[in-house]
């Protein structure tokens, strides 16, 4: 039986579309069977299957994309225990670890009946009966509200810190990258077992974000104005209205996500790279 694979892009970055053909042409020729959205299908990117609807035996999903598309794809992925493929076709692309330069090589590795997989830690997040898993982090804010929001951080059931002002972000260690970095939170290399707590815009001079063991369980307790909706963030993709008075739990998952690693994991010269990217992007704007 021929090896399957499933592809997933963003289809509003042309360049994914370009990458995802090219990839699945070599895929093809080398024996493999490929699955995809419509959009992509009709691209002459594999067979039309949506995401939701993938068949049994799939062996991996290749998404094609930036750092947002990969969030995207990574619940069906989980949920299925497939390994992910992120080729990087977009600008930033931190978590992508193959990159669309070479798709006979990205072909070749996903062929091979064996790969690299490397497993990273998901947060668990319970909110009003209702439980959400994030590869990179939550954030309970004001949302779209103008005005000073409380949160109070707990760890274990204590009191880690009560902060004023715009909220608070959970980050795994893969989402140490992500919002906490630009909130102020430490650069944490993605295989540290740790979660990090970082409040936003805090008006207390002397909160800083705080370095927990994987092991936590923490506990968010929200309370803003009347008749004002605050907002929590799952992965920056899911965005949930929550009450002024919320309590949004969150603890490691028992799921991982498992992502193919093309080659040796380089985090400080990865990090290096994407930050000349983020630079050269602020000076064209």
């Amino acid at each position: 039986m021929e090896p399957s694979f499933y592809f997933y892009a963003n289809p509003y970055q042309p360049k994914s579309a370009l990458a995802a053909q090219a990839l699945a042409r070599e895929v093809t020729a080398l024996g493999g069977h490929v699955y995809a959205e419509k959009w992509l299908s009709d691209q002459d990117v594999g067979k039309a299957c949506e995401i939701g609807d993938m068949p049994h035996g799939v062996r991996a999903m290749v998404v094609l994309g930036g750092d947002g598309t990969l969030l995207r794809a990574a619940q069906e992925a989980v949920k299925r225990d497939l390994p992910v493929l992120g080729v990087n076709a977009g600008t930033v692309g931190f978590l992508m670890r193959g990159s669309a330069r070479d798709p006979k090589e990205a072909a070749l590795l996903l062929l091979q009946a064996e790969y690299p997989i490397v497993s990273y830690p998901l947060l668990q997040i319970s909110y009003e009966g209702s439980v959400y898993l994030a590869l990179n982090d939550l954030a309970l804010t004001r949302g779209e509200h103008p005005g000073v929001i409380e949160v109070s951080a707990f760890a274990d059931g204590e009191n880690v810190f009560c902060a004023h002002g715009d909220g608070a972000v959970v980050s795994t260690p893969l989402g140490a990258t992500a919002y906490g970095l630009s909130a102020g939170g430490p650069i944490v290399r993605h295989d540290a077992p740790c979660l990090l707590l970082t409040p936003l815009c805090a008006r207390e001079l002397l909160l800083r974000p705080v370095v927990l063991p994987l092991s936590a369980e923490i506990v968010l307790l929200a309370h803003g104005r009347e008749r004002r909706r605050l907002q929590l963030a799952i992965d920056g993709q899911t965005l949930l209205p929550v009450t002024h008075e919320a309590r949004v739990e969150t603890r490691l998952a028992p799921e991982k996500i498992r992502m193919i690693q093309p080659g040796p994991a380089c985090f400080f010269d990865t990090l290096r790279r994407k930050q000349a990217v983020w630079n050269h992007q602020e000076i064209q704007e």
